[in-house]
Formats: structure tokens, C-alpha cells, sequence
């Protein structure tokens, strides 16, 4: 039987969890795992966790937000980077201002005369002029 000797510092592990690598393959982030990195089993991964000064010994990543303060708005636009080979980062930006021009025409509360001959009362209006026979039958429906 051939028995493989690695020779494990834990100031080197320290250092592989410091720089985001993670103890298992399957919690990998994208910086890589100790145990790919040494070819260790599950079982192997635990035992040497269980080292005293490995014992607390947990993955660190650092994320950085880059906020750009030289523009002024009302919420700084900010972009999150990590040190993530595949980061997926998006930037976060400033809400875009609404255009302040009203949708609607105002209402103009003047009474005026239809064909018919009946006062009725302007209602909103879109883009378009209602014609006139159905703008009596609409203006009922607004003064409910």
C-alpha cells in the first residue's frame, strides 16, 4: 500500500480561508476549496478542523462597496466588488427623477352646453376629445 504524505501548515490554511477558499467542495464560492486544493476526502476536511488552532477557523471574503461621493443626489450611487472570480456584482444607482408633467389635463369646473342643450360639467381628459354624445353619458358616471 502507498501512503501520500502532505505536509499541512496551518499558517497556509489561515491564509486559503483569509484569501475566500472555502473547506469543502461543495461550498466553494468561486475562489476555490481547501479540499480540492490538497486532495482531501470529507472525513480528512473534518479531522483537520478539529486541529486546536484550526478549530474556529472559518472562510473570510471580503466585499468592497465603492460609493461614489463626488456627484451629488439624493442617494449615492454604489457598486458593490468582491474579490469573486464570477462576482455577479450589479451597480446600485440613484432612482430616476419622474418627469413633474401631469398625466391628466386639469379639470376645469366651468359648466358648458352639449348638443342637447344640458349643462354638463368638463371631466379629465386624456389625449384625446371625448365626442360629444359620450361625453354626457361619461360626466354622469364622473359625478358619482
Amino acid at each position: 500500500m502507498a501512503v501520500k504524505q502532505v505536509d499541512l501548515y496551518v499558517s497556509q490554511i489561515l491564509e486559503d480561508l483569509n484569501n475566500g477558499l472555502t473547506w469543502l467542495k461543495r461550498d466553494d464560492l468561486g475562489y476555490g476549496n481547501i479540499q480540492d486544493k490538497y486532495g482531501a476526502k470529507d472525513q480528512q476536511i473534518a479531522m483537520i478542523r478539529k486541529h486546536p488552532a484550526l478549530k474556529n477557523a472559518e472562510t473570510n471574503v471580503t466585499v468592497f462597496n465603492i460609493i461614489d461621493d463626488t456627484k451629488k443626489t439624493d442617494e449615492p450611487a454604489a457598486v458593490p466588488v468582491s474579490n469573486s472570480k464570477d462576482d455577479g456584482s450589479v451597480a446600485r444607482v440613484s432612482k430616476p427623477v419622474e418627469d413633474p408633467t401631469p398625466k391628466y389635463s386639469s379639470v376645469d369646473h366651468t359648466d358648458r352646453s352639449d348638443n342637447t342643450g344640458k349643462s354638463v360639467s368638463e371631466v379629465p381628459k386624456r389625449d384625446s376629445e371625448f365626442s360629444t354624445g359620450e361625453t354626457a353619458e361619461l360626466d354622469a358616471f364622473a359625478n358619482i
